[in-house]
């Protein structure tokens, strides 16, 4: 018919793959996101890559293996917490307080580098305590993205979130490991420290955002409870 061709439904193949990207908040988000996760990638090489260099080479698998663990020990503790505080506060504002934490853990990481650190346990930490942000910047983030979005829509807006990961996975490495061999590792953390200025910079030049919190309630064990009760009976989100 002579009107389908101005119908929505009509558009061009082309246009509709990058429908999500036309929302101006969330294309903010994205490409602050991309810049970012390419820079906390480029921050997990390097802590890998520091720690093999600080610790003998009969102690470097178990060295290297407790990173992973002391990265996903606080997701395993904080993630319920977090998931609550997401649906009880301005998530554009939890998000900008956990990126500049981030960013600062990055830069302290940085300054003792240059300083001359040879213990691997402030390493530890502060990749502990980057995980805990990370924990609570997930689940706001994650529930943010409805809201920058129309419903049909949404779908395209997970597939760029889930492209803008893998492409950052893939960058963040390689770029840190030339900036590794060509200036240092400490120059690693310093620039995983100023990609988080993306991001901000993208929540705070957003629009018209609806971002959660209208009711200021205290996390309670009962709202935790709920949450995990949700999970496992629901048999989707179960699997």
């Amino acid at each position: 018919p002579p009107d389908a061709a101005a119908s929505p439904a009509a558009a061009s193949p082309r246009s509709s793959l990058f429908v999500a990207l036309q929302h101006r908040n969330f294309r903010l988000l994205w490409s602050g996101q991309l810049v970012s996760f390419t820079g906390s990638m480029m921050q997990t090489a390097a802590i890998l890559w520091h720690v093999s260099l600080l610790v003998p080479p009969g102690r470097r698998a178990l060295a290297l293996g407790m990173v992973g663990l002391i990265r996903v020990a606080p997701i395993v503790v904080f993630s319920t917490i977090a998931g609550v505080v997401a649906d009880l506060v301005d998530r554009r504002r939890l998000m900008m307080a956990t990126q500049s934490a981030s960013a600062v853990i990055a830069l302290a990481l940085a300054i003792l580098t240059f300083r001359g650190l040879d213990d691997v346990g402030p390493i530890y930490l502060l990749a502990a305590l980057s995980s805990a942000a990370s924990s609570f910047d997930g689940p706001a983030r994650q529930s943010l993205i409805p809201n920058l979005v129309p419903r049909e829509h949404l779908p395209n807006a997970i597939s760029f979130n889930a492209i803008m990961i893998q492409v950052a996975s893939v960058l963040g490495p390689s770029i840190g490991g030339l900036l590794i061999a060509r200036l240092g590792v400490g120059w690693v953390y310093v620039a995983n420290a100023l990609s988080f200025g993306f991001v901000i910079g993208a929540l705070a030049s957003m629009r018209g955002v609806s971002t959660g919190g209208a009711e200021r309630n205290k996390v309670t064990l009962r709202m935790m409870t709920d949450g995990l009760r949700f999970v496992f009976s629901a048999p989707l989100i179960r699997s």
